[in-house]
């Protein structure tokens, strides 16, 4: 847990200095009226899960690439490494820390236009694999909501806080190896981090 939060705090306080490394420079200003643009972008999401109380549920980390389609909306494919905490007897055979894997398709809406900050909200569905000796396999949506920080043309920082839904439906393993399995739902909800790059690659 000591080491989980020093990662976290580590991938924190870098993506905060970017806008020192890189700097705004004399006459540059933030661009938020992006048009047409690739993006990509790396987020960081600790949360709490459901399963018998609300508890350290574990954590995410994507890697995204997408289209910016106006100033107003992108649209995205995420795809996710982490763990999730299955207690024991909440469901079978497979409990404990387990690595989660999945991807999504996201679309984010942006209300205004311009401006440094912009609040954001997105909305996506995804697939997702509870890997064990016998995991789990499911699917679910996810809603997302904060602050994003245009803070260069090319650049720009996200924070906000994200609420999950998935429902694992079947076991990864042979049906005779998943004695007692039912279907059950994770519900989770946490925060989210993330950095955007927004390459001039497109005319």
């Amino acid at each position: 847990m000591n080491r989980l939060r020093v990662r976290a705090l580590t991938l924190a306080v870098t993506l905060l200095a970017l806008p020192c490394a890189y700097g705004r420079g004399g006459d540059d200003a933030p661009d938020s009226s992006r048009g047409f643009r690739l993006v990509f972008d790396i987020q960081a999401s600790p949360h709490l899960s459901s399963q018998s109380s609300w508890r350290d549920g574990g954590y995410t980390i994507s890697l995204g690439f997408g289209v910016n389609i106006s100033p107003l909306m992108q649209l995205g494919v995420n795809v996710y490494t982490g763990r999730e905490t299955i207690p024991p007897g909440f469901a079978a055979p497979a409990s404990g820390r387990l690595p989660l894997g999945g991807a999504s398709l996201e679309m984010t809406l942006f209300p205004l236009q311009a401006g440094e900050f912009r609040p954001y909200v997105a909305l996506g569905y995804g697939l997702y694999t509870l890997a064990a000796e016998n995991g789990y396999n499911g699917g679910g949506g996810h809603i997302e909501g904060g602050i994003q920080w245009d803070f260069s043309e090319f650049f720009s920082l996200r924070g906000g806080l994200a609420c999950t839904v998935i429902r694992y439906h079947d076991p990864t393993g042979e049906a005779y190896q998943a004695v007692g399995f039912r279907p059950f739902t994770i519900r989770s909800a946490g925060a989210a981090l993330r950095c955007s790059f927004y390459p001039a690659a497109l005319p």
